[in-house]
């Protein structure tokens, strides 16, 4: 008998422990749902700022476009160019009015949807877009690195040291106890 009531009584405070624990993790579950909740609520409302704008912009290109369309046709040139400057002009007018009257959360939704029906071609276009970055940030470490002779020494990343600096062969790895006090090389 005593032996069940030791039991009970370390039940008592490991099942109410147990039932806090659950109690906050619930919360837990609910905060970060309300979280999540107003993170996509403020990310549509920026996005429908930001999309109103470009809307605006896209509308006012198509008007430019269409402007110069009919200056062209004004002035007689190649009626294939006029035809493809309106058509291009239609097309950004009608993108234009779609993200004016579309709201943040629609085109989320939207853009989900299309990555759902064709993901192979939203991989293609992340792939393309990383190749694209990576040739612009090599092109560029080539400008900044390798941009011309120093000290006599051209190379892929540019200057790799002072030209009085010895050499050694590439597999050698490079320690304080190969060269002396003056700089040169032990056992040279």
């Amino acid at each position: 008998m005593a032996d069940t009531a030791t039991d009970t009584g370390r039940e008592g405070p490991v099942g109410q422990a147990m039932s806090h624990a659950q109690g906050a993790a619930s919360a837990v579950q609910e905060k970060a749902g309300e979280l999540k909740e107003q993170g996509r609520s403020k990310l549509g409302e920026q996005l429908d700022e930001r999309t109103t704008q470009v809307g605006g912009q896209a509308r006012q290109m198509a008007q430019a476009l269409r402007q110069s369309g009919g200056q062209m046709r004004d002035q007689g040139e190649n009626r294939q160019v006029v035809g493809i400057a309106e058509g291009a002009a239609d097309r950004i007018e009608r993108l234009g009015g779609y993200l004016e009257q579309t709201s943040g959360d629609a085109l989320l939704r939207d853009a989900e949807e299309f990555g759902r029906r064709r993901p192979w071609l939203v991989a293609g276009v992340g792939l393309a877009a990383g190749m694209v970055v990576s040739r612009f940030l090599k092109a560029s470490a080539e400008r900044r690195y390798g941009a011309g002779d120093r000290n006599g020494q051209t190379g892929r990343y540019g200057s790799v040291g002072a030209a009085s600096a010895p050499s050694r062969p590439a597999d050698e790895p490079i320690s304080r106890e190969s060269y002396g006090a003056s700089g040169e090389r032990g056992g040279e």
